[in-house]
């Protein structure tokens, strides 16, 4: 299985889901973005349309994706404490249990600028 990567893109207010993400999910329809600023932590859960705040993925096989965020992006970035808007990335621990993907927050680090 390929890690499991999330983007944090601040500038555009975008968060990327790798293909190692979209795999460990399951490739669902549709996904919930769930935060606890208080312990870091941003958790990817695999969902139903019946699910409150669900995000549609696209129906085709897709390398990587973009959920749009740029309210909540805005939100982790003033409760994480960074001054800047660089791209951050951070690897997941998946529980299949909940069909869900955890993200430490404390563990992000600036992406590689090109």
């Amino acid at each position: 299985m390929n890690e499991m990567k999330l983007t944090l893109n601040l500038r555009d207010g975008l968060f990327t889901l790798n293909e190692g993400t979209l795999d460990a999910l399951g490739r669902p329809r549709q996904v919930q973005l769930l935060i606890n600023t208080k312990k870091q932590m941003l958790v990817l859960r695999a969902c139903g349309t019946e699910d409150a705040q669900a995000v549609v993925l696209p129906a085709e096989h897709v390398i990587s994706t973009d959920i749009s965020g740029r309210v909540l992006l805005k939100n982790i970035r003033q409760q994480m404490g960074w001054l800047d808007e660089n791209t951050r990335e951070c690897y997941g621990s998946y529980f299949p249990m909940h069909q869900a993907i955890s993200f430490d927050l404390s563990k992000v680090r600036i992406a590689d600028r090109n």
